[in-house]
């Protein structure tokens, strides 16, 4: 029999503090490489927001609102649908964000903290959902590699001559790796987009759906490989099922079916363009720094920057 070719390695980590009420506070390789991909993420909306001149400000705060709410929620989704015990043993686990997320839980929170802020700056929705898919994919890459180097999403066993089994695992096991399968379809789904998807000029909307068409489908697949839940890289207790499919296929579904009206169904509108414009502002800063230098003048904000008007 062969051996498998790539083994389960338990990646060292570092108790920073034991908080009251709240439990451990560890230092591990995946907090670190989510941080990063936040960094790089971050960077990659802002890139996409001066190349389709959308007003850096607005894509600030939006990413402040979409990081808390996203992460909340992940957090929320992971623990209140796959560890349902922990919050009767300690109510304190919905504040422990770092401990336990949800991919799509993450998606789900992300799209209410952008629908809130955007509703009250009065900004159309898709221009800025596409802009930051284009900055999720590369902090999904990161995210990922984390989750295949610690073994967070173990799936059924399989046969140790596999090709991309993992193992063996602590109970001895061969097993699918879910964090491996999606590091796999993420870096050249990123590559892909990045390169070759005319995203610089492509109806808004359209990012959005193709990446909900082509990874909704295979998320749905994979949870039928997602057998346990993983505990200190032990495997444990069968994952809960609703129905019979996990609360990520759940949520892949009604994905799918948005990403296919997106990519396939949905007409461009002009108020999809109607966003706040990077160039304006810039026009009327200077116009405002004009017109303060002459004692009158529409007032700045804090920063300096005059606020975009909506009508």
């Amino acid at each position: 029999m062969l051996n498998t070719l790539i083994p389960y390695v338990r990646m060292p980590e570092h108790t920073i503090a034991d908080l009251p009420l709240i439990g451990p506070l560890k230092l591990q390789v995946f907090g670190p490489l989510v941080a990063v991909g936040v960094i790089l993420g971050m960077r990659q909306c802002l890139r996409y927001a001066k190349t389709r001149d959308i007003d850096e400000y607005i894509v600030r705060d939006l990413m402040f609102w979409v990081l808390v709410v996203g992460f909340v929620v992940s957090h929320w989704v992971s623990v209140l649908f796959y560890f349902p015990d922990q919050v009767k043993e300690n109510p304190w686990v919905l504040l422990m964000i770092w401990n336990g997320l949800s991919s799509v839980g993450g998606f789900f929170g992300a799209f209410l903290g952008m629908v809130f802020y955007l509703r009250k700056m009065k900004q159309p929705i898709l221009p800025y959902a596409d802009l930051l898919i284009f900055g999720l994919l590369i902090g999904w890459c990161f995210g990922r590699l984390g989750c295949t180097l610690v073994h967070d999403h173990p799936g059924v066993a399989t046969d140790p001559g596999f090709p991309l089994a993992v193992g063996p695992f602590p109970d001895g096991s061969y097993r699918h790796d879910m964090g491996l399968y999606e590091f796999l379809f993420t870096v050249p789904l990123t590559i892909y987009v990045y390169r070759f998807f005319p995203w610089q000029t492509v109806a808004p909307g359209r990012l959005v759906g193709l990446v909900t068409v082509l990874y909704a489908p295979l998320r749905f697949v994979f949870d039928f490989l997602r057998e346990v839940t993983p505990s200190r890289g032990v495997i444990s207790e069968p994952d809960i099922r609703y129905m019979g499919l996990t609360a990520a296929q759940w949520f892949t579904i009604v994905f799918f079916f948005a990403g296919v009206y997106l990519l396939l169904i949905r007409r461009p509108r002009e108020s999809d363009l109607a966003w706040a414009r990077d160039s304006a502002c810039i026009a009327r800063d200077k116009a405002a720094e004009g017109a303060s230098a002459s004692g009158s003048g529409a007032p700045a904000s804090a920063s300096g920057h005059v606020p975009p008007t909506h009508e």
